[in-house]
């Protein structure tokens, strides 16, 4: 830089170090032109004493050449360079703030991240169609409103609307209509009709950006869903958390063997729908609705687990012939003495089975993922959310007392979430009579309790903590819950710091009780196909009887073989293309 380079740098940054020039070149910028009155009063120089204050700003910024009058119509315009400097000003001020404090902003994708005029400027380009002047202008103003407004709770959705209000007020009305949010943006709508995938997948977009929205913006309370965004809860499937309950039991009698009911029911359960099945049932017509159901049920896209609660061990033929295969549905929990033996056949074959051996007389009869079953009546249960232990671990460094203390303020947020959904599904029983008078209990899910030694030191202590706050404790098979904090602590947690068990083949953190080659028969499945956990509620004991056996062969797409965990091809027809079992429903 040259003498005369570096000289002129300085008499503008002199020039621009006046909050009253800057708002100035800020007011200026907003509007096209403004008279000496106009902009005077908009800068707040409105008493006639400060007049001779404001002239000399104006003088300081002519002189820079940062705004320039017309003898012609008499208005004050910013200049290309004006602009050039308030924009390098605001983003001076931008990264200094962000250095201090950085100003979050949540999105419907269920992150926090910085806030960034930038990517406004780029969304009003994209998706309005402004220029790059008029976006970088618009964006400047909110950026200001935001960055003035400390404590501000901003959202996507916030922002949004600021940024429509400056396209209304500016006569921008089309180019308002274009940025416009119908739970999902109509930029965003129009991409995804124009990428393919029918009415169906139009329809299933807007659908679930418009409840996302809701949930995330509208029906938590705020630390509720910063504590998800953040990844110390995680509310699993935000969107339909209020509409539909996590897991839901009945016997199938009140089904009356009615596709029909099964599907309606299924279709109104967020993650596992059990079906008791005692003793004397015909094992092909069961197994002949189960197979329906789950076609019906995949055609249809909906993850939800069909898990089949075999009282007796004749009924074993419902799942003769059955293989687990990418995208399967149907689960089986063996309740009747000597099941491991079956379990464990059903899990060589890729079925996921869980095996209870106390039988239907068992205190803890549950399901495959570890929610209350009864043999005669319906049962509803709801997790409020699910808690990361391994975060709570490593940011209490594994001091006991500070961790019991965190994980007692993270259980009251989720049992505050708890009792949302609970008020949320009040009308369960609506449309499906075999529900009525259905019993319904309330979770706080426990995740990542194997690599969380102070969550092993305090075992049933944990419960009470839980308890204190409102609400049951589970350690319940959520692998989606599991994967996405353990993602999401990858960002914050140095790689050597991530607990990982010994043994756990799937991604994400442990979910249920595992514990890995405590003795147990189930504990070392042959030829290592499985990893077993034990999923309840934390109660009197810990753990109680009982297993469930998660199948993790790859299945090959190109001929259905089922491959040992970590295969890259096919080891019947070399295809490289593998997919988990059970996709989606319980990975």
């Amino acid at each position: 830089m040259s003498q005369e380079q570096f000289s002129r740098a300085i008499g503008i940054f002199s020039v621009v170090s006046s909050p009253s020039r800057l708002e100035i070149l800020r007011q200026l910028n907003s509007a096209d032109s403004m008279s000496y009155s106009e902009l005077k009063a908009s800068t707040g120089f409105r008493a006639k004493k400060e007049s001779g204050k404001f002239a000399y700003h104006l003088r300081k910024l002519l002189r820079q050449g940062l705004i320039q009058h017309s003898r012609t119509d008499k208005r004050y315009r910013i200049t290309p360079l004006g602009r050039l400097v308030l924009n390098a000003a605001r983003e001076i001020d931008e990264r200094a703030l962000l250095h201090v404090e950085q100003v979050m902003i949540r999105t419907t994708r269920e992150t926090m991240e910085p806030f960034s005029a930038n990517k406004l400027v780029q969304s009003l380009i994209k998706e309005a169609g402004l220029s790059k002047d008029a976006a970088q202008k618009l964006a400047s103003e909110v950026e200001h409103f935001v960055m003035s407004h400390e404590g501000l709770y901003l959202t996507t959705s916030l922002v949004r609307e600021m940024a429509s209000y400056l396209l209304l007020v500016n006569g921008r009305e089309e180019e308002r209509y274009r940025f416009a949010k119908l739970g999902i943006s109509a930029w965003d709508l129009e991409s995804a009709i124009s990428a393919g995938g029918g009415l169906q997948n139009a329809l299933r977009l807007a659908g679930q950006r418009a409840l996302r929205e809701r949930e995330l913006f509208s029906l938590y309370p705020k630390d509720v869903v910063d504590a998800h965004l953040d990844g110390e809860l995680d509310l699993r499937e935000v969107g339909t958390t209020s509409l539909a309950p996590d897991h839901v039991s009945v016997p199938l009698k009140s089904l009356g063997g009615s596709l029909e009911r099964l599907l309606s029911l299924a279709l109104s359960t967020r993650v596992e729908l059990s079906i008791v099945v005692p003793g004397g049932q015909e094992p092909s017509a069961l197994r002949s609705l189960l197979l329906s159901a789950e076609a019906a049920l995949r055609s249809y896209g909906w993850p939800v687990l069909l898990n089949a609660v075999l009282m007796d061990e004749g009924l074993l033929g419902a799942a003769e012939g059955m293989r687990g295969e990418g995208g399967s549905r149907v689960a089986f929990t063996l309740a009747f003495r000597g099941s491991s033996a079956a379990a464990l056949e059903l899990a060589s074959r890729g079925l996921a089975a869980s095996a209870i051996e106390g039988g239907a007389s068992a205190p803890d009869l549950r399901s495959f993922m570890g929610m209350p079953v009864d043999p005669e009546s319906p049962m509803v249960s709801v997790v409020g959310a699910s808690i990361n232990l391994p975060r709570l671990t490593y940011e209490t460094q594994g001091d006991e007392s500070y961790f019991s203390a965190r994980l007692l303020q993270a259980a009251e947020k989720a049992a505050s979430a708890l009792e949302i959904r609970l008020r949320q599904l009040s009308r369960i029983s609506n449309g499906h009579p075999q529900l009525a008078g259905a019993e319904v209990l309330g979770f706080v899910n426990l995740v990542g309790y194997a690599e969380s030694p102070p969550a092993l030191r305090l075992g049933l202590g944990m419960s009470r903590l839980v308890e204190s706050a409102g609400a049951r404790a589970a350690i319940a098979y959520d692998h989606r819950s599991a994967q996405r904090m353990r993602r999401l602590d990858a960002d914050r947690i140095p790689p050597t710091e991530l607990p990982r068990s010994p043994g756990w083949a799937l991604e994400g953190y442990t979910s249920g009780h595992y514990v890995q080659g405590d003795g147990s028969p189930l504990q070392s499945p042959p030829m290592g196909y499985a990893v077993v956990v034990q999923s309840h509620e934390v109660r009197g004991d810990l753990p109680p009887g009982g297993a469930s056996i998660l199948p993790t062969f790859r299945v090959c797409r190109a001929c259905g073989a089922l491959n040992p965990p970590g295969s890259t091809s096919c080891s019947k027809c070399g295809s490289t293309s593998l997919s988990h079992l059970y996709a989606d429903a319980l990975s």
